[in-house]
């Protein structure tokens, strides 16, 4: 049983830190990188890479809390390593909690809005004409849940060392 824990948690580590890492990049290169492009050239950097980088994000936003309960299940307690009683259960169900209300955000907002963003973006370019007016909002939303994420998977990844500590 503690080869297929470690394997789990290594999984979920991975997937975890992919997850971060996808944002990070995304919210502080990507998105900013595309604002200061013209407007045909956001609009071809937007069609090529913000599928993939939203699909790569969809499965590891996917695994990271499923990997995480799976880890939880196959350790030795199971679900009484969760309990608030101590430091390690308090700090667990903390960044447990922290990452579905994250999980939320992505599947409710982010996903959605660049899923438009792509959509619109194709139109505009297809058909060879200025960006519509509403995509500079449509921009911003995915920037602040973004960035909104960014916040949290930070304060995960606090409560994930702190449990350890």
């Amino acid at each position: 049983m503690a080869t297929l824990n470690t394997v789990l948690l290594f999984l979920h580590i991975f997937s975890g830190a992919s997850w971060f890492g996808g944002v990070l990049l995304f919210g502080m290169v990507v998105g900013p990188t595309i604002g200061d492009l013209t407007p045909a050239t956001s609009g071809e950097v937007v069609i090529k890479m913000l599928p993939k980088i939203l699909r790569y994000l969809m499965i590891f936003v996917g695994l990271t809390p499923i990997l995480g309960l799976l880890v939880v299940f196959s350790a030795p307690g199971g679900m009484s390593a969760l309990a608030p009683t101590t430091t390690y259960g308090r700090f667990i169900s903390a960044g447990a909690f922290l990452s579905l209300v994250t999980w939320g955000i992505f599947f409710g907002v982010a996903y959605p809005t660049g899923r438009k963003i792509i959509a619109i973006t194709e139109e505009f370019v297809k058909d060879q004409k200025p960006p519509p007016p509403g995509l500079p909002k449509l921009a911003m939303r995915l920037k602040i849940s973004a960035g909104i994420g960014l916040v949290l998977l930070i304060a995960i990844l606090v409560c994930m060392v702190a449990a350890t500590s």
